[in-house]
């Protein structure tokens, strides 16, 4: 099932919200990284602790990050047989981590950061492909509205269901049976989510947005003692793992 809270912005005060985008951006970056590229067992668990402790930091509820684990309980299952029948427990329980890793920071990002702040961070991250001719605020833009749409796309699958079922559409049969079925409601969702893209649309044209006009910002997010200290932290994992794993 779904988890859509994953997909909200928590409101408080913490160290973690007050974190400038543009860094959150690069440390997730070397996070994945780092979580990608190793399988040393020491430092994932030095990964392990520091989403920890950034989760302690965030005041965020820790169930609804043990939520968002919940979900995957199958998935987490069914890597670990995989790995446990071509590989050895201790690659299986490795890969089990680095999901966990992936799951907890990703929420981390989520619950912290606004959708502003992220298009905000996007457009920083890659302005230098400016350089390039590429138009990165279109590109960042882009990317914001897919983020923004996917629990607006959800929504409108339970609403589409829930009606389905109210009106006696029954589920049940054999495999083939129910993808016959599941186009009663994909297709109201692909009419709902264009109809929402038009809004979209029509709203940021009666706020005359412009992509390539300058923009000014509303607020002046420069790093400060604490962001440089979260990317000091981050960078320092990543000279570990060049350590442990290159250059040993």
């Amino acid at each position: 099932m779904y988890n859509f809270q994953m997909n909200q912005y928590y409101n408080t005060n913490s160290i973690i919200h007050k974190l400038n985008p543009l860094c959150k951006i690069i440390c997730i970056l070397i996070f994945t990284f780092l979580v990608l590229f190793t399988n040393n067992i020491i430092l994932l668990s030095l990964l392990l602790v520091l989403v920890f402790y950034l989760i302690y930091l965030s005041y965020v509820p820790i169930d609804l990050y043990l939520n968002n684990i919940k979900y995957l309980i199958p998935f987490i299952i069914f890597i670990f047989i995989i790995n446990l029948l071509f590989s050895n427990v201790l690659s299986g329980i490795s890969s089990i981590i680095k999901l966990i890793l992936f799951i907890l920071y990703s929420s981390l990002l989520i619950y912290t950061t606004k959708q502003n702040d992220l298009i905000y961070g996007l457009k920083k991250f890659l302005s230098p492909l400016k350089l390039f001719g590429i138009d990165t605020s279109s590109l960042a833009l882009t990317l914001s509205l897919a983020i923004r749409f996917i629990p607006t796309i959800f929504e409108e699958g339970k609403r589409v269901y829930k009606s389905q079922i109210s009106r006696g559409l029954n589920f049940n049969g054999n495999l083939s049976e129910k993808c016959d079925k599941l186009i009663s409601v994909i297709i109201p969702v692909f009419n709902l989510s264009l109809e929402r893209a038009d809004d979209v649309s029509f709203i940021l044209d009666t706020r005359f947005y412009r992509v390539k006009e300058k923009r000014t910002e509303y607020k002046n997010r420069s790093f400060n003692v604490i962001d440089d200290n979260v990317l000091l932290v981050h960078l320092a994992l990543l000279i570990l793992f060049l350590v442990l794993e290159v250059i040993l």
